[in-house]
């Protein structure tokens, strides 16, 4: 009786170590959810959110998610800020939609501020996307350098742009089936005597009430949180 007596003490405490070790479902995160309502054709609601994986990426490997985070004040006037963040990217942009279309300000990444003046025009006025479409401008460029040593923070670089409508056709990603507009879409880049020092060439897919299809960067619509749930996990996402 005694031997099982010392026993006890001994029993209970591997008892509670075990019950310490055995892992415990994850109690509820706070959330807050500022979605409500439709998309509009350019997509601005506050909430709003993208997710994108590059081509032929696994569908559970971590993704690059575009947020509209709201309206904010920049320079005195209400914009909307933007932010993509993840697989190592973190961008904030800001933009005002516009009877004549969607118009850039400034875009933000670690390092480096960009402010455009005027703003880059990107989007046309609402209906009028087409084939053949397009738009061009030039803008100064307020390249800022927060970290960098004095004398080297900041410089101003002249820049043209050209967005045409190259094509519209049907694609199918794992979000889904979309008409999309092909946006092609040319920078140049002038020094103070105006000689181009650099061109660069990129290609958006845009899809009216629904958003980029395809990032300049490269990346595919996977998933959004006012679309229908993107297909099960653990498969890769389909080329286009």
């Amino acid at each position: 009786m005694g031997r099982l007596t010392g026993l006890v003490p001994v029993l209970f405490a591997v008892v509670v170590l075990f019950a310490a070790c055995v892992p415990t479902e994850e109690g509820e995160r706070v959330g807050v959810e500022q979605l409500s309502g439709q998309i509009s054709y350019y997509p601005q609601e506050t909430g709003a959110i993208w997710q994108y994986l590059p081509s032929e990426a696994l569908i559970d490997e971590p993704r690059l998610f575009s947020t509209v985070e709201g309206p904010t004040v920049l320079d005195g006037e209400v914009w909307i800020a933007w932010r993509s963040a993840g697989r190592g990217i973190d961008i904030g942009l800001f933009r005002q939609y516009r009877d004549d279309g969607v118009y850039l300000r400034r875009k933000e990444q670690p390092g480096t501020i960009f402010t455009f003046d005027p703003p880059i025009r990107e989007l046309p006025t609402e209906g009028t996307l087409r084939v053949g479409a397009n738009w061009a401008g030039s803008t100064e460029v307020l390249a800022e350098f927060p970290a960098a040593p004095d004398g080297a923070q900041t410089t101003t670089l002249m820049v043209d742009y050209v967005y045409t409508v190259v094509d519209q056709r049907t694609v199918t990603l794992l979000a889904g089936e979309f008409e999309v507009f092909v946006l092609n879409f040319v920078t140049r880049t002038f020094d103070d005597e105006g000689t181009i020092i650099e061109e660069l060439t990129q290609e958006i897919w845009f899809a009216p009430f629904v958003g980029e299809v395809r990032t300049d960067s490269g990346y595919f619509l996977v998933g959004s949180n006012f679309l229908e749930a993107p297909a099960a996990q653990g498969e890769p996402a389909p080329a286009p």
